[in-house]
């Protein structure tokens, strides 16, 4: 049971054995020290901030009622700045995960293991962001029923009973949107 922690902790210790970073809260600094070299950066630096952490933690947002794992308090921080330069900060060099982040355009990765994956290409999610209104069934409908000539949604009406009420609600839309226009 506990291989998947000791495979995370050591992908996480081979990636910043060298490294050490500190947040200045005050000055809006970042200093990152890797392999004995010392950069400081100011928020302004950063073109993405990105945590990636284990599934659990989106109990706080969907409230689905995961359970946590031996795995789930590991995360790491992709820091990617506008100079070219990239960190995975993870949380062994510091416990940031039930901390506000640093940066307010942080946006969420989760994640059921959260090893480092470098070549990622989901797009992380933005807990600040105002969610998007989903789409009713008879919104969908009526996307899917655009293309329908008059004599098709005519018959969807003529054979209500063979359809959705969202699809038939769909149609009627449609023909009077047709007959306005």
């Amino acid at each position: 049971m506990n291989i998947p922690s000791v495979l995370i902790y050591l992908n996480y210790y081979f990636e910043n054995k060298d490294t050490s970073f500190t947040l200045d809260f005050d000055s809006k600094k970042i200093e990152i020290t890797q392999s004995g070299m010392t950069k400081t950066y100011t928020i302004n630096d950063v073109s993405e901030s990105n945590y990636h952490l284990g599934i659990y933690y989106k109990n706080a947002i969907d409230r689905a009622g995961r359970i946590p794992m031996l795995v789930s308090d590991f995360g790491y921080w992709d820091l990617k700045f506008k100079n070219g330069d990239r960190y995975y900060l993870t949380n062994i060099l510091h416990d940031f995960i039930h901390d506000t982040p640093f940066l307010g355009k942080t946006k969420y990765r989760f994640r059921m293991f959260t090893y480092i994956k470098k070549n990622d290409n989901k797009k992380p999610i933005n807990l600040n962001a105002k969610p998007k209104k989903e789409k009713t069934l008879t919104e969908t409908f009526i996307e899917k029923y655009k293309t329908k000539n008059e004599k098709q949604l005519l018959e969807i009406l003529d054979n209500r009973n063979s359809y959705q009420k969202e699809a038939v609600k769909a149609a009627e839309i449609l023909i009077e949107n047709k007959n306005v226009g």
